[in-house]
């Protein structure tokens, strides 16, 4: 019995470095569809929408008279407050999906009379509480997550806008 359970632990052990080191692309994919598969549990999601939230972030002050090229690579992703690890993944599929904003343009500044034009990037976020019900497909018993997140507006996720100051 020994020698079988040697045997065994020798070829999991041997199973395990062949994924993990020979060929890791593999492994890697074998991992998620292993979780992804939600063998033991099932889930349901219910979101409540409650407000749209903004990021403002200042991308350049150019003075009056002078012009500036700028590039930016900017990105909207989810946020989760009070989520469990294991069911981070399970809310994320139900939420929008990251958006990212490019930008490569010729800045300028404000016509005579202003100092300088401010130029901006609003990151626009849905807010709202998540409830994710876990059942348990052989017991059938019931665990409920509930908790907060921030996903990338579907309406405007991004809005670039200028301001002209004295």
């Amino acid at each position: 019995m020994k020698k079988i359970s040697l045997t065994l632990l020798i070829v999991c052990i041997s199973i395990t470095f062949l994924l993990n080191f020979a060929l890791p692309e593999f492994a890697g994919k074998m991992k998620d569809n292993i979780s992804s598969m939600n063998i033991l549990y099932s889930y349901s999601v219910t979101k409540t929408f409650s407000e749209q939230i903004q990021d403002t972030i200042e991308i350049a002050s150019v003075p009056s008279g002078k012009t500036e090229n700028r590039n930016g690579n900017f990105r909207s992703d989810v946020k989760l407050e009070g989520t469990p690890l294991n069911i981070k993944s399970v809310v994320k599929e139900s939420l929008n999906k990251p958006q990212g904003y490019k930008t490569k343009e010729k800045l300028t500044g404000p016509e005579k009379g202003f100092s300088y034009r401010k130029y901006y990037l609003t990151k626009n976020y849905d807010k709202g509480r998540y409830t994710v019900i876990r059942t348990n497909k052989i017991t059938g018993k019931e665990k409920v997550y509930v908790g907060t997140y921030y996903e990338p507006s579907t309406q405007d996720p991004f809005v670039k806008w200028s301001r002209d100051e004295k």
